[in-house]
């Protein structure tokens, strides 16, 4: 099964969600492919991701694989147009460029041979896929029998990460990390959630009247704060997480990779002295990561 809708609720456990489907009536499917939008880092999502899983691949006994992994789609077909390169003889002369009429005119009269390289492309696209599809699905059957309490998902994840800490293991947190916004610990847990929401970032990093880290305030923290009912002008200094998890800016991708899956968080600080210089997070090394890695196949 291929899920026509690639959007992270494509199927779910029940209707609360509005999944496109629920898995009372998914039919019986041995493996299901999913596009990358079905994958999350944030924590609520994966959760809920993990119980739609349990229910999938432990009761229904379907296999689900994405395409992250599995890179069974059109990456695999763009990559072969870079390994098979373009000839000097199907390259549009200099001379044309700019002028319409001519190009149209040379790309017709090359068209028999572009469409020969096309073939070319497309049955080494074919070829690479069928091997991508068989290394990458053995790798994570080996996972997954080798820890039967672990979820497809994970399996997944733990692989793609794998690869990218691998590609890019001499990259820092100085190269990786994004501004992170901070807000005074003397502020109020209002003044935190709105800036929370206008930054649109998954921290704030609480900093003293000396301008060093003190803490750092999660949606988690101001959701647990209002649902026990502290007042919105309570200082950040009451509601913050004091106990912080950072990385130093020579932090390589293995070891902010450590941090993240080891505290079982999504973001964590950049910090060097005292000072807060960033952040990085598992969504942000995935994208500049991987936005690298295709960037050196070019």
């Amino acid at each position: 099964m291929i899920p026509a809708a690639p959007i992270a609720n494509y199927l779910d456990i029940d209707a609360a969600s509005k999944p496109a489907m629920t898995v009372d009536r998914m039919g019986r499917w041995i493996v299901s492919v999913e596009g990358a939008n079905t994958y999350s880092p944030d924590p609520a999502r994966k959760t809920a991701r993990a119980r739609m899983e349990q229910a999938v691949y432990r009761q229904r006994g379907t296999l689900i694989a994405t395409d992250y992994l599995v890179n069974s789609g059109g990456v695999i077909f763009a990559a072969q147009e870079k390994l098979i390169k373009t000839p000097d003889e199907l390259r549009i002369p200099k001379e044309m460029l700019g002028n319409p009429e001519a190009v149209d005119g040379w790309l017709k009269s090359h068209a028999s041979e572009f469409a020969a390289l096309a073939e070319q492309r497309r049955l080494a696209g074919d070829k690479h896929r069928e091997e991508a599809l068989r290394h990458n699905m053995r790798e994570l059957v080996d996972l997954l029998i080798a820890d039967p309490d672990t979820l497809p998902c994970h399996a997944a994840e733990r692989i793609s990460v794998r690869r990218i800490a691998s590609k890019e293991s001499g990259r820092t947190a100085a190269d990786l990390m994004e501004s992170l916004p901070t807000i005074e610990v003397t502020c109020s847990l209002q003044e935190a959630a709105a800036k929370l929401v206008e930054a649109g970032s998954p921290i704030l990093a609480v900093v003293s009247s000396a301008n060093e880290i003190a803490g750092v305030l999660t949606e988690w923290d101001i959701t647990r704060a209002t649902a026990q009912g502290v007042p919105d002008s309570t200082p950040n200094a009451e509601v913050m997480t004091k106990q912080i998890v950072t990385c130093p800016p020579e932090a390589g991708i293995l070891e902010m990779v450590h941090l993240l899956e080891l505290h079982k968080i999504s973001a964590m600080p950049v910090v060097e002295n005292g000072a807060v210089l960033g952040m990085v997070s598992a969504d942000l090394l995935a994208k500049k990561s991987l936005a690298k890695l295709l960037q050196t196949q070019n």
